[in-house]
């Protein structure tokens, strides 16, 4: 024992292989290149797979290669290579989580989150929460207080330092004794249902809501885990998508020449997205605003390039008020199909605009369905709107006119030439509000919340439908592939919401509460304030204007068989607005009410 132990020439041979082997093999598994402070998974896993090539080769040197070249003979016991290797893994390895735990520690004294403005709770502890804690670790503004999960095998339990602390349930209980509090959730597969059921929970509870990027958005690499959104009101009020039916969106699109009105609009543009990846020959943008097609058409570019898309993208700068500009196009790019999107829509400013929204969404209109007519394309999808129904805005009496102006021409034609197959076949699609459009209520609550409020709501009892962009887009490209003429279709909104309980749904889901006479020094309570309905509104929206209501081949699309008048008639109209045109506003939308809210019931069906 008082003897030190100096190896033999085998002994010392085993140990100048092992040094002589060890760098090469650890930089070629990037063993040093690893960022010790962020050492993970994948990091481990190198580790043993270098040291386990590491001990492989040493056997091979000392056992096979060494003895050939010098006058040696190594014998060891056949246990010492397993033994080496679990050696080498616990100096390996272990060094190097000491040494993280070690700078973590020490950081996380530095940057003691003890005092930290919002407090955390992670819904989800699988691995997007797994990771999400880590990116959170050296953020001193918040302070991760653990995670909460469903899976009640997992309670108790400690991931990376922080314990699962229960289900929903122990949100409330944590509410109560920790303020403020967030919920970050962490789970981008969850379904539309489930995660509706769980934002309204999270709603009752109060509680401010972020949620990590969609799957989607993970996949392609557009977002990173730690880039957190605030709940948007579409997670509360989008449906399961329906199967669409591939058929019914390649008919009028696929191979065959496409133009978009307005495409640089709300609607517009995500029709052409969505167009885009259904193979047509070509898609034309037609847009008035250079700024709009010009963003449109960028991003359509992208998409193309990104996806291998071989479609030919023509932006179109015009303006549909210049009928021979349009029928050019057309008859330039041998259009097969127009989706015509292009109108004024804004409820109020066309009541102070009516000249414009006349000129516009009515002779506009005309001017492109005539062209369309003139040059035999096969196709014309006029967007609709649920204030063409019964309208008492100027607004929805131009839309109103645009659909009956549509019907008139279909069976000017039809009467004209009988059923030939290459006139043009009208179709009118109609729907309510769609969630994210340009004006629309929801981006104005965002800001007023935003900015400390009040949110300002036109009438208590208002209520509107709403559909998500996306699904409106996909279900007005079926259905303007299954109408005969003249055919007027319908989409299911769903059930009308509540204005008041949207504004209050997107006050708690910010983490905000409603002011009351309970809280009215609290200053970051937020006020709803209502300041009448506007000349031309609704209290409610409708979407039928008679009951002959049929259902079709897709179950969220409905068709309405209903009257409209003749062409003798629709000329009357559009001569008396075009008299009035530029004279007196006043006389225009007298003579606009009157036009669209003309009982037709006597006329054609």
């Amino acid at each position: 024992m008082s003897e030190w132990f100096w190896p033999n020439q085998s002994q010392l041979w085993l140990f100048i292989a092992v040094s002589i082997l060890a760098p090469p093999i650890f930089v070629n598994f990037g063993l040093y290149r690893e960022v010790v402070r962020f050492i993970g998974h994948r990091g481990m896993m190198a580790i043993v797979q270098a040291t386990g090539v590491l001990v492989l080769l040493w056997l091979l040197v000392t056992t096979a290669i060494l003895p050939l070249y010098f006058d040696l003979k190594i014998l060891f016991p056949r246990s010492i290579p397993i033994l080496f290797w679990i050696t080498l893994l616990l100096i390996v390895g272990g060094s190097r989580q000491l040494a993280r735990w070690l700078l973590l520690e020490l950081s996380a004294i530095k940057t003691s989150n003890i005092h930290a403005s919002k407090n955390i709770l992670i819904y989800g502890a699988g691995r997007v929460g797994l990771e999400l804690a880590s990116s959170l670790y050296h953020n001193k503004e918040v302070r991760v207080l653990g995670f909460i999960d469903d899976d009640h095998a997992l309670h108790g339990h400690y991931i990376q330092s922080l314990e699962v602390l229960g289900d929903r349930t122990q949100i409330e209980k944590i509410r109560l004794t920790t303020s403020p509090l967030e919920v970050l959730l962490a789970i981008p597969k969850m379904s539309t249902e489930q995660r509706k059921f769980l934002l309204k929970y999270l709603q009752d509870k109060k509680v401010a809501v972020r949620t990590v990027p969609s799957f989607d958005d993970f996949a392609s690499g557009k977002a990173a885990i730690n880039d957190l959104r605030d709940i948007d009101i579409t997670d509360l009020l989008a449906r399961e998508e329906v199967k669409p039916n591939q058929k019914l969106l390649t008919t009028c699109v696929a191979n065959q020449n496409v133009l978009v009105t307005g495409a640089g609009g709300s609607i517009g543009s995500e029709l052409c997205r969505q167009i885009l990846e259904l193979n047509p020959l070509c898609l034309v943008l037609f847009e008035h605003s250079e700024l709009s097609l010009y963003q449109i058409n960028l991003e359509l570019k992208k998409i193309s390039e990104l996806a291998n898309i071989k479609v030919e993208i023509a932006p179109v700068l015009g303006s549909i008020n210049n009928k021979k500009r349009i029928e050019g196009i057309i008859k330039k790019f041998k259009i097969d199909t127009v989706y015509h999107a292009a109108a004024y829509k804004h409820v109020t400013l066309i009541e102070n605009n009516i000249l414009a929204g006349v000129r516009n969404n009515i002779f506009g209109t005309f001017n492109v369905a005539q062209a369309a007519l003139n040059q035999h394309v096969k196709n014309f999808i006029l967007i609709s709107t649920d204030k063409a129904v019964r309208p008492t805005s100027a607004m929805g009496a131009t839309k109103r006119i645009a659909e009956l102006i549509v019907q008139g021409l279909s069976q000017k034609y039809k009467q004209k030439n009988g059923d030939r197959k290459e006139l043009t076949r009208f179709v009118i699609v109609r729907f309510g509000n769609v969630l994210g459009s340009s004006g629309s209520v929801i981006p104005l609550f965002q800001q007023q919340i935003a900015s400390g409020g009040p949110i300002t709501i036109t009438h208590p009892e208002v209520t509107r439908y709403f559909m998500t962009i996306s699904e409106a887009s996909q279900l007005v490209i079926q259905a303007g592939s299954m109408g005969e003429e003249c055919s007027v279709f319908v989409l299911d909104m769903g059930a009308p919401i509540s204005i008041f309980s949207l504004a209050k749904q997107m006050v708690y889901l910010s983490g905000h509460q409603l002011k009351s006479d309970d809280n009215l020094e609290d200053n970051t309570s937020i006020e709803i304030e209502y300041t009448g309905l506007q000349k031309g509104e609704k209290v409610h929206e409708e979407l039928f204007i008679g009951e002959n209501i049929t259902g079709t081949r897709h179950s969220m699309i409905m068709k309405a068989q209903e009257d409209f008048c003749g062409w003798a008639e629709i000329e009357e109209m559009l001569t008396g607005l075009e008299l009035e045109y530029g004279l007196d506003e006043d006389k225009t939308r007298e003579l606009l009410m009157q036009y669209a809210t003309k009982n037709h019931s006597d006329k054609f069906a």
